[in-house]
């Protein structure tokens, strides 16, 4: 009798298990601040869907007095994110308390679950300030373009041996972590300008002198570049930024026949292909000419997640063209109070986006003015500096610079339906509230002009 309840217990226990599953915990937890901010929500990219598939998908994270946040979702796999400047590589289960700062990546600080692969990813170098240049404590010794490659394999060797000392961290982690060191070394290389850029300044050496000196040291350096690069058709790398810096001297032939590297792989190429199209229509607009060109491109790449990106992107465009009412949007003015776009319905609306950060606006906002200044008073035109600055950055700028014409301050997460993906943009809007263009020509070309002019 004992023995026939021993059986039924066991049988229980065994159905129990199959019917109740291990369950993996794929929630992530992020708690912590953030200084240096100024707004009342926090956006995270999702680096990996962004640069390897061309899908934008942001985090929003509602703050606490603009400084606290408590965040949880859901994670399927490791995943690269990014909060301003600073990035994170997330994984499902894990749970950190994250302080972070606006102004460099090198003030965060993780503690708890995935601490060690955040905390490594502080200290990584900017790609686009030519990598390990950066690191002024090597860079700033280097003399001549010749002690380069030796040089910087420290700062490559520094990288390694940090990353080798990580043990909470997997092997997918260190093996993409290896690979940006090893492109940040070629990167790092290719930034060859960074050593002669200061003369330039100082009017040491013209540009001719400098452009000849730069091939030159290209000439001795591109060698040095191959045991880096053996490694390179993996589209995961496409994840790390440094690694579609290098792509694009990885699909010239005559570099991969000097270092006898192979092809391109299908899916890279077709990456490029892409990538040059969405930049040209995020730069330089929608036009019939581009329109043509992202439908040869969609039927020219085989990859089904790039043709239907460009096919999305197309359609998505088409919906800001000549013609096509405006998106209405809400800014804040100097004392505080709020405006819409539509409150200027019956004038023709300039705007001019800009930041104090960016130095193309500033160089075209005096030629922006000095239409404000000619335009003054007509009741026919509304020319509107915008700034996409916290309104904190905003409001003090004026606190030193002269106030000219109408200038109002937006989040820029407002400006999605427009595609605003880099400034400075100009839009011009006619009197009935639709679209002229809304990437207009710059004020210094003459040519934003010539168009207003056809519609007052």
């Amino acid at each position: 009798m004992k023995k026939c309840i021993f059986l039924i217990l066991i049988s229980s226990l065994i159905f129990s298990c199959k019917e109740t599953p291990f369950k993996i915990n794929k929630t992530v937890v992020l708690n912590g601040t953030i200084a240096n901010y100024d707004q009342d929500t926090l956006y995270m990219n999702d680096v990996s869907s962004e640069s390897m598939l061309f899908k934008e998908k942001i985090h929003s994270i509602t703050l606490n007095g603009k400084t606290n946040f408590k965040y949880k979702f859901e994670l399927e796999k490791p995943t690269y994110f990014q909060i301003g400047r600073t990035f994170l590589y997330l994984s499902p289960g894990d749970s950190l308390i994250a302080n972070l700062d606006t102004r460099d990546r090198s003030f965060a600080s993780f503690k708890g679950i995935g601490e060690e692969a955040n905390n490594y990813l502080t200290n990584v170098p900017y790609p686009k300030g030519g990598s390990f240049w950066g690191d002024s404590e090597i860079s700033s010794k280097i003399v001549t373009y010749k002690e380069v490659p030796e040089a910087f394999k420290k700062s490559f060797d520094n990288r390694m041996n940090e990353l080798s000392s990580l043990t909470n961290v997997s092997e997918d982690f260190k093996h993409l972590e290896k690979v940006r060191s090893k492109l940040d070394y070629v990167n790092s290389l290719s930034s060859i300008y960074y050593l002669y850029y200061g003369k330039l300044r100082k009017g040491e050496i013209t540009q001719e002198e400098m452009n000849l000196q730069v091939q030159e040291a290209n000439n001795y350096l591109t060698p040095f570049k191959k045991p880096f690069l053996n490694d390179f058709n993996n589209t995961n790398y496409l994840q790390l930024e440094v690694f579609q810096n290098i792509l694009y001297q990885l699909k010239n032939e005559d570099f991969r026949k000097k270092l006898e590297l192979p092809e391109l792989s299908t899916t890279l190429k077709e990456y490029t292909i892409t990538n040059e199209l969405l930049n040209e229509l995020k730069y330089n607009g929608y036009s019939n000419q581009l329109a043509e060109k992202l439908k040869e491109g969609a039927e020219k790449v085989t990859d089904q997640n790039y043709a239907a990106v460009l096919q999305d992107v197309q359609k998505a465009y088409e919906t800001i063209t000549k013609g096509n009412p405006a998106s209405d949007l809400t800014f804040t003015k100097l004392d505080g109070s709020t405006i819409k776009l539509s409150d200027y319905k019956g004038k023709v609306i300039v705007l001019d986006l800009w930041a104090t950060w960016c130095g193309p606006c500033m160089q075209e906002k005096p030629f922006f003015e000095a239409l404000e200044n000619k335009y003054h008073g007509n009741e026919n035109i509304a020319l509107i500096s915008l700034s996409i600055d916290t309104e904190k950055v905003w409001k003090k700028y004026f606190e030193k610079n002269k106030i000219v014409g109408d200038q109002l301050q937006i989040n820029r997460s407002q400006l999605t339906n427009y595609k605003v993906a880099g400034i400075p943009r100009f839009f011009v809007i006619d009197k009935n509230f639709n679209i002229v263009d809304v990437f207009a020509p710059l004020p210094s070309s003459g040519n934003l002009e010539k168009l207003i002019k056809q519609y007052i």
